[in-house]
């Protein structure tokens, strides 16, 4: 009886070691592929080259937040002076995506290189396409619309939310420290999510300088929202 329970324990032991390596092996394989998501601005180039700060050949999905006009394109150059932009564009496609010259908001989303993701992402797009061609007419207006009053668009900032008011509290304070500009620099507080913003910046302008005064404190991780 004894001996069996010593097999027993043997037995759990080593199957209980085998687990946790197949968990490790399993969790590193899925795990080294970073997804890369952000909102911001682009910026027009008359060559022919998708310039990035992601590496040459990174699979993209861009889409123009204001038309929900997307394209999927693959990066042909890798730059660490991108500044404020979040990707610099031919004009072919920047005309393509229908993005507003004084205000081109995108939102970039990286995708897998495998054959089963990327039909799925093209199928996805190609019944995009298919909705804009049934509203075209409706679709004119509204960017007529937009053009009139393409001027009252806003950009805003958003750090957070918070969970913890200390935190917000300290960003709040070095935020009006640094900006120079305590108009520009309020707080939006609820219970549990805190957040700071900053706004509104009535241009890329303004943006420009108040992302260059962001880069020199570290604080560039926040959302905007043009609005």
């Amino acid at each position: 009886m004894q001996l069996q329970l010593a097999f027993l324990q043997i037995y759990y032991q080593m199957h209980k070691k085998f687990f946790i390596f197949y968990f490790v092996i399993f969790y590193s394989c899925s795990s080294n592929y970073t997804i890369y998501e952000k909102k911001g601005f682009a910026k027009k180039n008359n060559g022919n080259n998708i310039i990035s700060s992601l590496p040459k050949g990174t699979l993209l999905k861009i889409t123009n937040i204001k038309t929900k006009e997307s394209r999927v394109i693959k990066t042909d150059e890798k730059s660490k002076n991108l500044g404020p932009r979040l990707i610099i564009l031919p004009n072919t496609l920047y005309t393509e995506l229908k993005l507003n010259n004084n205000l081109p908001f995108i939102h970039l989303q990286s995708l897998r290189k495998n054959n089963s993701f990327v039909a799925k992402k093209a199928k996805i797009f190609e019944e995009e396409k298919r909705v804009n061609k049934t509203i075209k007419l409706e679709k004119i207006n509204v960017l007529k619309l937009n053009k009139e009053k393409k001027n009252e668009d806003k950009i805003y900032l958003n750090f957070g939310p918070f969970y913890y008011k200390s935190y917000a509290n300290q960003i709040f304070k070095v935020l009006n420290l640094k900006i120079n500009n305590k108009n520009l620099v309020f707080k939006d507080y609820k219970e549990k999510n805190y957040a700071i913003l900053i706004g509104p910046l009535n241009n890329l302008g303004e943006y420009d300088r108040i992302y260059l005064k962001l880069g020199k404190i570290g604080l560039i991780g926040f959302d905007i929202k043009v609005q």
